[in-house]
């Protein structure tokens, strides 16, 4: 592919909107897809190298437990997406991050299996989630014995730190088993100028507008693009609040929440009003194309 065609659909001359970190924000003409240029992602060392140290704070009191709330809440709407049981489910989650949401999908799954590529997260994981010894693997993507295995895939907040997604995306659905479906979660990022001044006023991410590790950065349409050129289809396309769940908040913020923040917060679960602006997560259930 041409050093300047986009790192999707390989086409377009993709132009600059934005800095962040030292790297250009780039946005494709053609399939408006966004990411960092230079294109260097941390998929297999994830926090190793990022200057927001999350992994830091899990000594500090209540942060593990609002992470445990946050992904409960998170693992009941992938099971209700996912048709309302996982008991019966071979699940495969991505990126099981430090344990959480993959203490809950084990808990409720017919079997289990989780993927963790970096070191660190993968040793937090071990140490934190004495039950999820030997469900858990320290690799990127699932192997060949693996593949057709697994009824439900789930994949959040993994696609935006993966070097090409396209190639990522199509490796892991080759585990899906005949039906399968795919749960993707990752930021909507349809206003990222917007989203960028808010996070830098409010001081997020060491004061630098973006996510340090985040190289790819999805729309909604952008992600459609995505799942059609991997073969799969959208059966479920919708929007999740992150500004309603206090805990969420609270993991952002690295602080106590403001009387300002909560009553914003409460607005949000009232009206939805972020996430009919696009500022929520996008979630999406796919399968492949018949």
């Amino acid at each position: 592919m041409n050093s300047t065609a986009c790192k999707l659909c390989g086409g377009g001359r993709p132009a600059k909107f934005l800095r962040s970190q030292e790297s250009g924000i780039l946005k494709c003409p053609d399939c408006g897809f966004m990411y960092r240029e230079p294109y260097r992602g941390c998929a297999a060392a994830r926090c190793a190298d990022c200057a927001d140290r999350c992994i830091d704070r899990l000594s500090e009191p209540g942060f593990l437990q609002a992470r445990l709330r946050v992904d409960g809440r998170r693992a009941a709407r992938i099971k209700r997406l996912a048709g309302g049981d996982l008991a019966e489910l071979r699940v495969l989650e991505l990126g099981a991050g430090l344990g959480c949401l993959a203490s809950h999908l084990a808990a409720a799954s017919g079997q289990y299996l989780g993927l963790e590529s970096s070191p660190v997260f993968y040793g937090c994981l071990k140490a934190n989630f004495k039950d999820l010894a030997g469900k858990v693997e320290n690799t990127l993507l699932p192997g060949p014995e693996h593949r057709g295995r697994f009824d439900l895939l789930v994949a959040v907040d993994v696609l935006q730190f993966a070097p090409k997604p396209l190639e990522f995306l199509r490796e892991a659905a080759l585990a899906l088993a005949e039906g399968g479906r795919i749960y993707l979660e990752v930021p909507d990022e349809s206003l990222l100028a917007l989203r960028a001044q808010v996070r830098k006023k409010l001081g997020l991410y060491k004061g630098s507008p973006l996510h340090h590790g985040h190289i790819n950065f999805f729309t909604p349409d952008s992600l459609r693009f995505l799942l059609g050129e991997a073969g799969l289809r959208a059966e479920v396309l919708t929007q999740a609040s992150m500004a309603s769940d206090e805990d969420r908040l609270l993991l952002t913020l690295k602080k106590e929440l403001p009387s300002w923040v909560r009553a914003l917060s409460l607005a949000a679960r009232l009206t939805k009003a972020d996430t009919l602006l696009g500022l929520g997560n996008t979630v999406c259930v796919a399968s492949r194309e018949k």
